[in-house]
């Protein structure tokens, strides 16, 4: 079956006859295949559940455009999709597998060239957007006349190719700006951001957003008005080379028309927009790059010279490291949210869930749960506790609901599903509980034991510790199938992973009722086994104590926070203790020192900054301050850190080969002990839970790319110079003996 099919709907079908009471005078579009009426140019993969741009659909696009092309006599066109909730993706899979430049070109022509075709038909067109439309789907969108998109919350419409390391390539970076103008054009393009459909009309994306039960009727409401303009009630329309009416882009005022629509002005938004990319990317992202230079060069020439521009770039890009990088992250991702879960028919969903413990972690798991639907339990013994996460979450969403424009009604009714409370009322009705208490076994097992009397038996008592062995707090439970870990990260509202630990004896039902709940917060699940700081902290936390040691070393604070930043983090080691506190930094270190004495050294000037109360941020007081709108350094933390003998690094590339390297070492030891299933999951773990930069593809394929044979010549320099920390990794020594890889096909 194809992809694309065309069908002549009836004239009576519901909502789907003339134009509705109200619309534009003149003659009206009629339903039909006759002289005048409508044409529906519909997606339907049916062998997939989204709908997705390849090879495949394209050619079936190119053979239904053959066939509107022989029919001038139609009055207009609506492309929709014939599945709810996809409109039509680009093909991720094409950009993992393209490796030749001309074939990459070849293909982007193509797909542009069958856009062009669509723009060009005799008659009005307009999309029906209903959910997903993202990349080549925008893209064919953007190459109709006009646009209208279903206001529900499944709808996203946006151009995110550059977080895949590409550019729009079907003509989206050409058609945009003409659209909604330049500088919203080089917002989306640049930041990839997604639009739902009412900031998609606030934009100009979308003519009009409207029911989705609507959708079809309003997509020829809009068609009779480019057919007969003298009463649109939308956006402007105007002639396009074929004589065609469709949307384009008017300014808003005169700050709009001098920016957008001068040259000087567009001068001005170009020169913006390089140096706003440059600081957010720091140069690691070449498509920022070359959607400015599409534009900037292509922007009022021939259409054809743009789109021949953006074939051009898009070519190099698909073939570049970069892509090839950021697009297994994103396959990595996909994998992640959509494994098949080994006990899912015995899990069951969670809709009450019971949070013990009311700091920042406890207030952060209530909130996000609330927001997604599910009644919350808020337990703590201190009233004031209680009351400061009560104003957290407030907080929360408050800035959420002006950022997103969430409706009154719809951040009320999520407040009113967190009940809080000093006792443990209503656990009875949890479905599962999790404690967000001090990271102190004795605690946490006395909160265990209260809870687990409590429980119904089939209920699944979790423990989102950061440090603890998950075997050592289930030690005594009556039910320790029913025990598993859910370390959350901090903030939880921002921090996209969660670690679900699997037990010795945790059962596969307990372990997929955590999982299903973590992606029903829409976060990515990974599961890793119970071990010392499980994967993102134990193969952190080495890097952290290779920072003091830099410290001890005489290197200044500030240049081993920049060689990291410089690497690629998003933030230094320095900076990441401050955030996640210097305490739990002080302790996750003195449990992997434990573990591995002689990987990771205890660590004095640690245990000196918190004991003269420097806790990170979450105090207020922590290694840096902000004086008069600068960040420096902390008095008492500068003196406590001061070396004897200060020293310069010959370069910031040698200080990040350091902390960069314990963390490769560690992470072949932790592949190895079976922590993780595969090198794809370890990488995922730390784009995701360490800020490691998405564009190297992950550590151990940054490992890989640097060659196993040289980190393992490296680790052995080091380790002569500076001591047993940088022993090799036996399975690094395996590698590199026999020319293998940590991501190859089998664990990529």
């Amino acid at each position: 079956m194809s992809v694309f099919r065309v069908e002549f709907p009836p004239a009576d079908a519901p909502g789907r006859g003339e134009a509705p009471a109200g619309g534009p005078s003149g003659t009206p579009v009629r339903q039909g295949g006759g002289p005048g009426g409508i044409a529906h140019l519909v997606m339907d993969d049916p062998a997939r559940r989204v709908n997705v741009l390849d090879e495949q659909a394209l050619g079936d696009l190119e053979v239904a455009l053959g066939l509107l092309e022989g029919r001038p006599d139609l009055g207009g066109l609506v492309v929709r999709s014939g599945k709810p909730g996809s409109f039509m993706t680009g093909d991720v899979e094409a950009l993992a597998t393209l490796t030749d430049r001309p074939q990459a070109v070849a293909l982007v022509r193509r797909a542009q060239a069958a856009c062009a075709r669509l723009a060009a038909l005799p008659f009005a067109t307009v999309a029906a957007i209903d959910g997903t439309c993202l990349g080549a789907g925008t893209e064919l969108a953007l190459a109709c006349s006009s646009r209208v998109a279903a206001q529900e919350p499944r709808t996203q419409i946006g151009l995110p190719e550059v977080l895949l390391g590409v550019i729009p390539g079907c003509g989206g970076t050409t058609r945009l700006s003409g659209l909604v103008g330049l500088s919203t054009a080089l917002d989306l393009i640049l930041t990839g951001r997604t639009l739902d459909a009412r900031s998609a009309e606030r934009a100009g994306l979308v003519e009009r957003a409207v029911p989705g039960v609507w959708l079809i009727e309003h997509a020829h409401r809009r068609l009779a008005e480019l057919v007969a303009p003298g009463r649109e009630r939308g956006r402007p329309v105007a002639a396009d080379p074929q004589g065609r009416r469709g949307d384009r882009w008017r300014p808003r005022g005169l700050r709009s028309w001098f920016m957008d629509g001068t040259p000087f002005g567009r001068g001005l938004t170009f020169a913006r927009a390089r140096a706003m990319t440059k600081g957010r990317t720091g140069g690691h992202y070449p498509a920022a790059d070359a959607a400015l230079s599409v534009l900037q060069h292509g922007f009022a020439q021939p259409i054809e010279t743009s789109l021949r521009l953006e074939a051009e770039w898009a070519g190099d890009l698909i073939v570049g490291p970069v892509c090839r990088n950021l697009v297994r992250a994103f396959r990595l991702a996909e994998r992640a949210r959509e494994a098949p879960l080994p006990g899912i028919e015995d899990a069951g969903p969670v809709e009450r869930l019971q949070v013990v413990g009311a700091g920042g972690m406890g207030a952060g798991i209530a909130e996000l749960a609330s927001r997604h639907g599910i009644e919350v339990r808020l337990r703590d013994t201190d009233p004031d506790a209680l009351a400061r996460a009560l104003r957290a979450v407030r907080a929360r969403v408050a800035e959420r609901s002006g950022r997103t424009g969430t409706a009154r009604h719809e951040t009320e009714a999520q407040l009113a599903r967190i009940f809080p409370g000093l006792d443990l009322a209503g656990l009875k009705r949890a479905d599962l509980a999790i404690e967000a208490v001090v990271e102190d076994l004795d605690v946490k097992r006395r909160v265990f034991g209260e809870l687990e009397v409590r429980m119904r038996p089939d209920a699944v008592l979790a423990t989102n510790t950061s440090s603890l062995s998950v075997d050592d707090l289930a030690a005594g439970l009556e039910r320790p199938q029913r025990f598993v870990g859910m370390h959350f990260f901090d903030p939880v509202h921002r921090m996209p992973l969660v670690e679900v630990v699997r037990g010795a004896k945790t059962s596969a039902a307990a372990l997929a009722t955590a999982v299903r709940l973590a992606r029903r917060l829409g976060r990515t699940a990974i599961v890793v086994n119970d071990g010392p700081g499980f994967v993102v902290n134990r193969v952190l936390m080495p890097c952290l104590r290779e920072a003091l040691h830099l410290a001890e070393d005489g290197y200044r604070v500030a240049d081993v926070d920049a060689a990291m930043r410089a690497f690629g983090m998003t933030r230094g080691p320095f900076e990441m203790m401050d955030e996640l506190g210097l305490d739990v930094t002080a302790k996750l270190v003195a449990v992997l020192g434990s573990a591995f004495p002689e990987r990771v050294a205890p660590a004095p000037q640690l245990e000196a900054l918190v004991k003269e109360g420097l806790l990170g941020r979450k105090s207020g007081a922590g290694l840096y301050r902000t004086w008069s709108g600068r960040r420096t350094l902390d008095p008492l933390a500068a003196r406590l850190l001061r070396p004897e003998r200060e020293r310069r690094p010959a370069s910031l590339e040698a200080l990040a080969e350091r902390m960069t390297l314990v963390m490769v070492n560690e992470a072949a030891h932790c592949l190895a002990g079976g922590v993780v299933a595969d090198a794809g999951t370890l990488d995922l773990a730390l784009l995701y839970g360490a800020g490691f930069p998405p564009w190297r593809g992950g550590l151990l394929r940054h490992a890989d790319a640097l060659g196993l044979a040289k980190v393992e010549a490296r680790l052995t320099a080091l380790r002569a110079e500076k001591g047993e920390r940088f022993r090799p990794a036996p399975l690094i020594e395996e590698l590199a003996a026999r020319g293998g890889t940590f991501t190859e096909p089998a664990s990529a």
